[in-house]
């Protein structure tokens, strides 16, 4: 049942996202995807799997506990402060804070999250900065000083 529910709403997710992106107005040669292309697939994988998850659901009995509903919803609130920061902050750092956030609150020890939101911050930047040739913030808390 849990299954069919978060498929329900994911799927409705990506048609906003594809009638969001569809209201983009860019000029023909921004990027080499464009800020259109990039959402949109995402949200025509996503419908897939929506799909796929409501024909075919689960066939276990899972219900979810208070500890784990706790960690959902904390989830949702750092993916708020994600969206918050992402600007301010640039990439780098709201990548770095939220990513060690999520590996802690999954039960990572601070330290190792850490790391492993530093080494994922940084690549991910590289990775769709240089391969993607995508523009992502680098703040606009730091303009003075870089």
């Amino acid at each position: 049942m849990y299954d069919r529910i978060l498929a329900g709403i994911l799927l409705v997710l990506s048609g906003l996202i594809v009638w969001s992106a569809l209201q983009f107005d860019v000029p023909f040669q921004y990027e080499p995807l464009g800020p259109k292309a990039f959402p949109i697939i995402l949200s025509i994988l996503l419908s897939i799997v929506s799909v796929w998850l409501i024909i075919k659901p689960d066939a276990n009995n899972w219900h979810p506990t208070a500890d784990i509903m706790k960690k959902l919803f904390a989830g949702l609130v750092l993916m708020v402060v994600y969206a918050a920061l992402f600007k301010g902050a640039g990439f780098i750092l709201a990548t770095f804070i939220v990513g060690g956030a999520f590996s802690w609150l999954f039960g990572e020890t601070p330290k190792r999250a850490a790391l492993f939101a530093l080494v994922m911050s940084v690549i991910s930047y590289f990775l769709l900065t240089s391969l993607l040739q995508l523009n992502v913030p680098s703040g606009t808390w730091w303009a003075g000083v870089f």
